[in-house]
């Protein structure tokens, strides 16, 4: 069975900026993944009641106070490190980027497109074409609504949907969704710091080198290159449209 997490990402900055994120993972490496993940997260003390989310990672404000942000990088740098094993890839994530006034119809329209790259096409084998979508929730979507976007990019690929989609509150427990964000996030991140020319202006060497978005761009970059399979696309209004 294919697991697929979504998630999204926006700016506080770029208002009309829409990131959405998901991250696949074959059934057989979940209980791993979710076992050494929070086994992670405990180990430099985070708070199994807060969740873990890339906003938290610079921020220590957020999430579990406890921890100092440099311990939420490590973790981050520890977390991404999960994704391969030899040459095998466990989790692989897709980020798609769009300008939207309104949100709730862009994510709609967006994700279907996404989803019909994320997933490759179903196996022959009996029972091998189930597949199971969690989504973080929103409280502008309902889950009979996302069903009804991706039901026949789904079809196309040859999958039957496990029930129906899911919409989960992330937690320290949704490990998959954390994945999902996580990346999201960071890619999110490096996409809007590097389109925003005004922070890049008449700055000094030494400005350069101190200037907390700068650094965050910098720390972004360098977890998201440890991600062996990470596909950027950005929406067209015309696949907006037909999605």
């Amino acid at each position: 069975m294919l697991l697929v997490f979504v998630d999204e990402t926006t700016d506080a900055k770029f208002r009309d900026y829409l990131g959405l994120s998901i991250a696949t993972i074959n059934a057989r490496f979940y209980p791993l993944l979710k076992t050494r993940a929070q086994a992670i997260l405990q180990g430099i003390g985070w708070d199994p009641a807060v969740e873990f989310k890339g906003s938290h990672i610079f921020s220590a404000t957020s999430g579990c106070t406890d921890v100092v942000v440099e311990s939420r990088i490590d973790a981050a740098h520890a977390l991404l490190d999960l994704n391969a094993s030899g040459s095998n890839c466990r989790m692989k994530f897709y980020f798609g980027e769009m300008g939207a006034d309104d949100h709730r119809l862009a994510y709609l329209a967006g994700l279907p497109g996404l989803l019909f790259k994320a997933i490759p096409p179903a196996p022959g084998r009996a029972g091998k074409n189930l597949l199971s979508i969690a989504c973080d929730t929103r409280s502008d979507i309902t889950a009979e609504e996302i069903d009804q976007a991706l039901s026949a990019n789904i079809a196309r690929r040859g999958y039957v949907l496990l029930e129906q989609t899911v919409q989960l509150r992330s937690s320290f427990s949704t490990v998959g969704i954390m994945f999902a964000d996580l990346v999201g996030y960071l890619a999110g991140r490096i996409d809007t710091i590097s389109r925003d020319s005004e922070l890049f202006e008449g700055l000094s060497p030494e400005q350069f080198e101190r200037n907390g978005k700068i650094r965050k761009l910098q720390s972004s970059k360098k977890l998201v290159a440890k991600i062996k399979r990470l596909s950027l696309y950005t929406h067209t209004s015309a696949e907006r449209s037909a999605a």
